[in-house]
């Protein structure tokens, strides 16, 4: 049987071990909640990036859509200026027979 000195060493000892045990879990909960908070703010980081590409992208895709605009037009213009230039060839082939035409006519 134990002394009731012995019994009282015992839960000395049991009553250091207990209070380890909190310290260690105090500790252990403050270093998660430190990581914790670094992940709350590399989470908050991204956040802002990812906000920030989707507006370049938004930009992007707006020049985008300029740039299919100007080209469509530009393709509009080139076959006007096609037709143009068959039209002038048209025209500058026939001066070049009324001048044929004409120089055949009155030749000396």
């Amino acid at each position: 049987m134990m002394t009731p000195e012995e019994k009282l060493d015992r839960l000395e000892r049991i009553a250091r071990l207990m209070v380890r045990a909190g310290l260690r879990a105090r500790r252990e909960m403050r270093q998660q909640d430190d990581k914790i908070t670094i992940m709350i703010d590399a989470q908050i980081k991204n956040e802002d990036r990812f906000a920030d590409l989707a507006a370049s992208l938004n930009r992007h895709d707006d020049k985008i859509a300029l740039m299919f605009n100007a080209q469509i037009k530009n393709e509009d213009r080139f076959a006007e200026l096609s037709e143009s230039q068959k039209n002038t060839d048209r025209i500058l082939a026939e001066l070049i027979d009324i001048v044929q035409k004409g120089r055949n006519g009155k030749s000396r």
